[in-house]
């Protein structure tokens, strides 16, 4: 087995609610342009539908016209609360496929199998990448059971596997890149590992050395624990690269 040396992530700006009263926020974003890769619209941070989703990201596209469109929508909250029905969810990104508002499509991995994989086909015949996502919100699982959850995305066939973890102390957050190094020696796609919260900070500037692919900031306010401002993200991974 050949080692996989470390890579540089690719930094992804997370918006949402762009169009409000001073345009704050895109104003910002646009500021640091030359600093993320990849707009990640989370529309679960808005309650509205899809002309609203539509207008939204075409008024991103407008105004950061080189930046690729990542699509998420949370079905739970951070505390764990259901925000939508799997039904609904299913029908969401089936519509934001199909008008192919989005260059990269985040699917959870506890959707039903047969949404998943339809989600998947209908994604594939679109030309639009896939990330699938598991998120941990309470703990970290065991290195093991952090490695099946990847080897799952794999069978998938994902483009991205993100894994997201509430870290404890200092052995989860090294028992998350662990997961994601041991995953990557033996995939060439791309992996995410993400511990969250104040403790995980390091895993979004330094997730390059262990072969993490991906890593999300923000402008204005953070809309994840222990999420870094885009500016400050893009000079500490500097320090890491090779």
């Amino acid at each position: 087995m050949t080692e996989i040396n470390s890579t540089i992530p690719k930094v992804i700006l997370t918006l949402s609610d762009v169009q409000n009263a001073n345009q704050a926020i895109i104003s910002e974003a646009t500021q640091y342009i030359d600093f993320f890769d990849v707009v990640e619209y989370r529309a679960d941070l808005v309650d509205d539908a899809i002309d609203f989703y539509e207008s939204e990201i075409q008024f991103i596209k407008d105004r950061l016209p080189s930046k690729q469109i990542l699509f998420t929508y949370r079905t739970e909250d951070i505390n764990g609360k259901t925000k939508i029905t799997m039904d609904k969810y299913y029908e969401l990104c089936k519509t934001v496929i199909e008008k192919k508002l989005c260059d990269i499509i985040d699917l959870e991995l506890m959707i039903y199998e047969d949404y998943m994989n339809k989600l998947i086909e209908l994604a594939r015949a679109n030309n639009i990448l896939v990330l699938v996502s598991h998120h941990e919100y309470e703990f970290t699982p065991r290195i093991k059971d952090m490695m099946a959850i990847y080897s799952r995305m794999i069978q998938l066939n994902a483009d991205y596997c993100k894994l997201a973890v509430k870290p404890h102390d200092g052995k989860d957050v090294l028992n998350l890149m662990s997961a994601v190094y041991e995953t990557k020696q033996n995939c060439n796609l791309n992996i995410i590992g993400i511990a969250m919260e104040e403790i995980g900070r390091i895993t979004r500037v330094a997730c390059g050395i262990f072969g993490s692919s991906m890593t999300f900031g923000y402008v204005g306010m953070p809309v994840a624990p222990g999420q870094i401002h885009i500016k400050d993200l893009h000079n500490q991974i500097a320090l890491y690269k090779s």
